[in-house]
């Protein structure tokens, strides 16, 4: 068995184990407090000369990482909540993204900022955001959101070692103590595994995969479990089979392979944790809009958290975040 959390944190060690050049800087990382989300634990008194705990200020932050990986080494970031990154936004847009093409593709900026998204903690307005999709219309900046489904650890090694250019990877924090679902089966469902862009899995899960599903659902990260579980229910309630897209790269995205699904299916969902406005999900309806209108039964649905601030309390939180009864009623709907 093993964690989302650990799956990281062992990547991160077998990462600065073999390559001195690894560094990772960021708050409050130094044992015995070991990260926010103890994501870092262990790894300052193992490796005590890579790794960088540094004051409040993401900015300076990320404006280091970025003057490491010009001089070649291979800086992972740790921003305490996603929300922060909004504080490094002029040090990752204007020129971390941008120093390989202003000098003619001589420099790389090999950088990784890694970054807990989401809510359902009751963490409040500054610290239950999903702020990804910010980040969309950034061209070369790579997003990569791991599910339980997928592998974490790997994929932040494959980000580390293979990736030239800057790298967002998030983890969604309600994740970190869940287990890792391994091999071909979960539950009732079968877990079909391919490999997307730059090698990152796109996993499709199917209670029949035989049969045409009557709906997909496109997500990624922290929902795909919710999804799952609505899913379940729709079907024994309903008799409705909905298939799960689960992709690993939020950008770029696996658009063949989306397209390809979407028109077995006909009739999509597109669930995310972010703001419905302006989200990721609109970028995916338009996709599918744009090359198979004529091969969906129904115009593109999409479920996101409502135009509003994540709220402190809870029972409010859920009431703004997707949840398996607003999921649910979608499903119906395309299905009418």
């Amino acid at each position: 068995m093993m964690l989302y959390l650990e799956s990281i944190n062992k990547s991160l060690h077998n990462l600065m184990s073999l390559d001195k050049s690894v560094i990772l800087i960021g708050e409050d990382l130094l044992d015995p407090y070991g990260g926010a989300f103890k994501v870092s634990k262990g790894l300052s008194t193992d490796f005590p000369e890579q790794v960088i705990s540094t004051p409040i200020s993401e900015q300076a932050i990320v404006g280091s990482a970025i003057g490491m990986a010009m001089k070649g080494m291979k800086p992972v970031v740790e921003i305490m909540f996603g929300d922060f990154l909004t504080l490094c936004f002029d040090q990752i847009i204007n020129h971390a993204t941008k120093y390989h093409w202003m000098f003619n593709e001589q420099i790389t900026v090999p950088i990784v900022i890694r970054t807990p998204m989401g809510g359902g903690r009751g963490y409040g307005p500054t610290h239950s955001q999903t702020l990804e999709s910010m980040l969309m219309s950034v061209p070369g900046f790579k997003i990569v959101a791991p599910s339980i489904f997928h592998n974490p650890g790997k994929m932040l090694e494959q980000c580390v070692v293979n990736e030239k250019h800057p790298c967002l990877f998030i983890e969604n924090k309600r994740l970190y103590p869940k287990e890792l679902i391994h091999g071909d089966k979960y539950d009732n469902f079968d877990v079909i595994r391919t490999q997307g862009l730059s090698s990152f899995e796109n996993i499709l899960l199917s209670l029949y995969p035989e049969e045409r599903a009557d709906v997909l659902i496109i997500t990624y990260g922290g929902m795909v479990e919710l999804a799952a579980e609505c899913t379940y229910e729709v079907f024994m309630d309903e008799e409705i089979l909905v298939n799960i897209l689960a992709l690993g790269a939020v950008r770029p995205l696996a658009e063949d392979y989306i397209i390809e699904q979407a028109k077995i299916v006909g009739r999509v969902l597109v669930l995310e944790e972010g703001h419905k406005i302006g989200g990721w999900g609109a970028e995916v309806s338009s996709i599918l809009h744009e090359n198979i209108f004529s091969s969906l039964y129904k115009p593109v649905v999409r479920l996101g958290a409502e135009d509003c601030p994540i709220p402190s309390a809870m029972p409010i939180e859920s009431e703004v975040l997707p949840t398996i009864k607003k999921l649910k009623k979608l499903i119906m709907t395309l299905v009418a």
